[in-house]
């Protein structure tokens, strides 16, 4: 099984996550997990860092169907990963990230905020009022929000990474090593 972590405002994560749905999508073992990669609860100035994968990632992004424009800010991303998480639960995880990187990339939509969330909940299939009541879950948000800290602890720093057996390896590998990776992983 490859685990796949990914954020929604890094454009690598948005390559990776659209190349190795591919692959689940043919039936091979990959997941998703979404970690929020700074941490914080306030929108921040764009980073150097995202600006450098934007640069390196537009073209591939294009290639698999996705337009990367530059964004203004960089939201924290705990809310829509705890939607992703409910989305995960229903079976609806793929369509949820088709959603919610095509809103922040494309459409430039504050995926912080809950109501934005919710409107897109509705788009990637979830039932009324899931994302809702999970946002507003307190417990829920802090569950997340630890697991996200335990996987830190384990070595998950920046994404896209994805998990083997249990070795981190880069996420954007051929696709020829992704599905060998696949086939052991």
């Amino acid at each position: 099984m490859l685990v796949c972590f990914h954020d929604y405002t890094s454009p690598a994560s948005a390559v990776a996550v659209r190349r190795l749905q591919r692959l689940a999508d043919e039936g091979l073992p990959v997941a998703f997990e979404g970690i929020d990669v700074l941490g914080v609860e306030v929108s921040l100035p764009v980073t150097l860092d995202v600006l450098a994968q934007l640069d390196q990632h537009r073209s591939a992004a294009a290639d698999l169907g996705l337009r990367l424009r530059r964004p203004d800010v960089q939201p924290p991303t705990l809310a829509a990963h705890v939607v992703g998480d409910v989305a995960e639960r229903l079976g609806l995880g793929a369509a949820w990230r088709s959603v919610a990187y095509r809103a922040y990339w494309e459409d430039a939509r504050d995926i912080a905020d809950h109501a934005v969330l919710a409107e897109l909940a509705g788009a990637a299939g979830l039932p009324d009022g899931a994302a809702e009541a999970a946002l507003g879950d307190t417990r829920l948000r802090l569950d997340v929000r630890r697991r996200m800290g335990a996987r830190r602890s384990e070595g998950v720093g920046g994404v896209p990474v994805l998990l083997a057996g249990r070795t981190f390896v880069p996420a954007l590998l051929p696709e020829a090593e992704l599905r060998t990776l696949a086939g052991i992983g």
